[in-house]
């Protein structure tokens, strides 16, 4: 299956120029589907949502989406508390934690951002107890062989290098990764930092000589985390505008970052981490760098 992975567009603080030959280039890829990781908006007013929603419409692949913190409305508090999702629901999607099943490849969307939060800065992010629970019930809809991959606006891992802006992973980020592993969660894709990187998560003592190799076949494989930089927004630290093209077969994923270099849009150089050992499956990446 191949799919392309956008973040924080940021409609309404965005680069026109970018934004008018996005689409273009992921028609240009034929990708089966569109996953895009929240924040489409800037601070949630209608008119901003209207563009995120004309751009939707000039991309013929189906849409999987999760909202950002910001997509819940910054300007009118009223809106905020009483329909922090009206807007979203009307222009992007009805569901704000999808379910989706294609190729082989299960999607499962769960919604980070809040509407307020116990800190001055409401746009960190949260996964509840109640969101991890429910999980297992909600991945039961899953075909038992499917690749099971996570859709979140905030980050369950920083990057390896130093951040230029302090910032917090998501509420409950490890007890989160400690559930996906238990339920073979193979990638997890989100955005938010404004960073292009992928990382690994291994959880310990998962893997025992003898367990079947591949995706689909291992009973628990390490976590490979995606991130994707802004796509569109001006928002910019230190990297281009990028977002991610991914390739999920039974026994590899992988991702190449495509970056806008002022006229348009190239993959970089693809990097390829050594052949793991016979029980973990074959990853190829392509992390990149950069900043919410």
């Amino acid at each position: 299956m191949k799919f392309v992975h956008l973040s924080d567009l940021h409609f309404g603080h965005h680069d026109p120029a970018a934004a008018e030959t996005l689409a273009a280039d992921i028609e240009s890829l034929n990708p089966d589907l569109i996953v895009i990781s929240g924040d489409f908006t800037q601070v949630g007013t209608k008119a901003e949502f209207e563009q995120a929603r004309a751009f939707l419409d000039t991309l013929s692949a189906p849409v999987f989406a999760v909202p950002g913190n910001h997509d819940v409305p910054a300007i009118n508090i009223f809106r905020r508390f009483l329909n922090p999702y009206g807007l979203y629901r009307r222009y992007i999607a009805k569901d704000t934690e999808p379910f989706l099943e294609m190729n082989g490849v299960a999607f499962l969307g769960m919604r980070t951002s809040r509407r307020a939060r116990l800190e001055w800065n409401w746009g960190h992010g949260t996964i509840s107890r109640s969101q991890l629970e429910d999980l297992d019930e909600r991945f039961s809809q899953a075909s038992p062989d499917a690749v099971r991959v996570i859709v979140a606006h905030h980050p369950v891992l920083f990057p390896t290098e130093p951040m230029m802006q302090k910032t917090k992973r998501v509420k409950r980020a490890d007890e989160a990764l400690a559930t996906f592993a238990r339920l073979g969660v193979r990638l997890v894709l989100s955005g938010h930092f404004h960073l292009s990187y992928v990382r690994r998560h291994e959880a310990p003592d998962t893997v025992t000589a003898g367990e079947p190799v591949g995706l689909r076949q291992s009973a628990v494989a390490p976590i490979l985390v995606a991130q994707a930089s802004s796509t569109i927004s001006t928002r910019l630290r230190g990297e281009a505008n990028s977002y991610n093209l991914v390739h999920i077969t039974p026994d590899e994923i992988i991702i190449d970052v495509r970056d806008w270099n002022g006229s348009g849009w190239a993959t970089r150089v693809r990097e390829s981490e050594p052949a793991p050992a016979p029980a973990e499956p074959l990853v190829q990446v392509e992390p990149g760098g950069g900043e919410r």
